[in-house]
């Protein structure tokens, strides 16, 4: 019997960025920012979006100590970016 696996978990392969539509996830920018003060967007961060957030959203990550270097994924910031400033602050409220 083959077994069913919920696309929403982290057993899949691409730990649900694969099921992500178009202009959401990494490498969007949009205008109202929040700096998430670690070196990932976890996979519990993109299912609450996917649930709680009415327009696109995506992320994108800054150097953490301002040298530009972004190859050591430890010396980074995940920003994640709201396209609705009702979802940042929803966002932030509830992650606080």
């Amino acid at each position: 019997m083959k077994k069913l696996v919920d696309t929403f978990t982290a057993t899949t392969a691409g730990f649900g960025t694969d099921l992500l539509p178009p202009g959401y996830g990494y490498g969007k920018k949009y205008k109202y920012k929040i700096n998430l003060q670690q070196y990932g967007v976890g996979f519990p961060i993109i299912t609450w979006c996917l649930e709680n957030c009415k327009s696109k959203w995506g992320w994108y990550f800054i150097p953490a100590k301002g040298d530009g270097y972004l190859e050591d994924y430890e010396n980074q910031h995940a920003v994640l970016t709201f396209k609705s400033r009702q979802d940042a602050v929803y966002f932030t409220l509830t992650h606080a």
